[in-house]
């Protein structure tokens, strides 16, 4: 969320570096990663650059 309106824009980028990763983390804070594939994207250039760390278990929420 974006000044108090919701994101409408989930579609994925053709290039993402990791500080647009942190902001699409941050501006898709709502929505899930499975059904949000630039928040998807996002999460996984975060966790390539060893800057997110996956947890041990499987987590449905975000």
């Amino acid at each position: 969320m974006q000044f108090g309106i919701p994101v409408t824009d989930h579609r994925r980028v053709p290039v993402m570096t990791v500080q647009y990763a942190h902001a699409v983390m941050q501006d898709h804070l709502e929505c899930l990663s499975a059904d949000c594939p630039i928040k998807r994207q996002a999460k996984a250039r975060l966790i390539e650059e060893q800057r997110m760390v996956p947890g041990d278990r499987e987590f449905s929420a975000y």
